[in-house]
């Protein structure tokens, strides 16, 4: 019995020194280990994870910057690429500063204005476009970045803002259909930035389409059928226009003419005539309704001032914009 109770007695000591070792290693006092003397390190595959750690992702965003702008940042590594070969290459060293900051930048703030210098700067913006994969780096980060920003942002404002900057860039960078594409959802938010406006005259201008752009209250009107110019007035189909005005319209057959509604405003115009009445006073027109594939075509300006918006005419690509 005497010798049984000296074997557990054994056995229960070599457990404990098998496993508790390890465990008081993680913490060595200054004097050194207590079973192994000074200057002891325990090996890595010797350390125990406190289960109540913080983790990587854990640690608060101020010391590591945001997730995005880490390891996980999904364009880093065609950044890191990019950035690789024309060190490599030895490319210019305009384009290397350029990529190195986009790496660096710790949120998506910092990369849209890393983007906004690049493409304001014409000798940067020269370097950086006259190198191919450089430039095709950034259209894919600034794309990237715009598909994320109402993740990234709380705020419309902020969402107008960042739309607006990498539109800006992305056209600057040679991609005018990405650009469009993240000026008009500027334009949605921000319906009155007459920079977004400008940006959008410009690339509808280069692009020399048939189209001919109007906007209403920041969105960017399809029309069935297309807008005309008549003696230099914009004529739109009027009951697309006038809804999206908060209006309505009705058609009187018998008499040819349509008339729109909203609240107590009541405008009526008749087909081919040079005249229209608001609230029963009589107007004078520049260039009367007319009816075009079964659609009532408007003078826009027209209409859209007697509801009180404001309109604006960009003439280098004889964009409409009403506020």
């Amino acid at each position: 019995m005497r010798k049984l109770i000296l074997l557990l007695t054994a056995f229960s000591f070599l457990f404990a020194c098998l496993f508790a070792v390890p465990q008081a290693s993680m913490a060595v006092p200054k004097w050194g280990h207590p079973e192994f003397g000074p200057g002891w390190v325990p090996d890595a595959k010797d350390e125990v994870k406190d289960e109540n750690e913080a983790t990587d992702e854990e640690v608060d965003e101020g010391d590591q910057g945001p997730a995005w702008a880490r390891d996980e940042h999904p364009g880093l590594k065609g950044l890191r690429r990019a950035y690789e070969n024309v060190v490599r290459n030895g490319a210019s060293p305009v384009a290397q500063e350029v990529l190195r900051r986009l790496i660096e930048a710790r949120s998506v703030t910092e990369e849209i204005y890393g983007l906004e210098e690049t493409t304001g700067d014409d000798e940067t913006l020269e370097a950086v476009v006259g190198d191919e994969e450089v430039r095709e780096t950034l259209v894919q980060e600034a794309r990237r970045i715009r598909a994320e920003i109402r993740q990234q942002f709380r705020e419309e404002k902020a969402w107008a803002w960042a739309l607006k900057k990498v539109g800006q860039a992305l056209y600057k960078l040679g991609d005018p259909t990405a650009a469009e594409e993240a000026l008009v959802e500027a334009a949605g938010i921000a319906r009155e930035d007459q920079a977004v406006y400008e940006a959008l005259d410009e690339i509808y201008a280069r692009a020399q389409g048939t189209e001919m752009p109007v906007f209403i209250k920041g969105k960017k009107m399809q029309f069935d059928v297309p807008p005309r110019i008549v003696n230099g007035r914009t004529l739109v189909p009027l009951r697309k226009a006038a809804e999206t005005l908060g209006g309505t319209v009705a058609w009187d057959a018998a008499n040819r003419q349509v008339v729109l509604s909203r609240g107590t405003q009541v405008i009526v115009l008749g087909v081919g005539k040079s005249t229209a009445t608001v609230d029963g006073q009589e107007v004078e027109l520049d260039v009367p309704a007319v009816i075009v594939n079964g659609r009532v075509l408007v003078p826009l300006r027209f209409v859209s001032e007697a509801l009180g918006a404001q309109v604006d005419y960009y003439p280098s690509s004889s964009m409409v914009v009403v506020y």
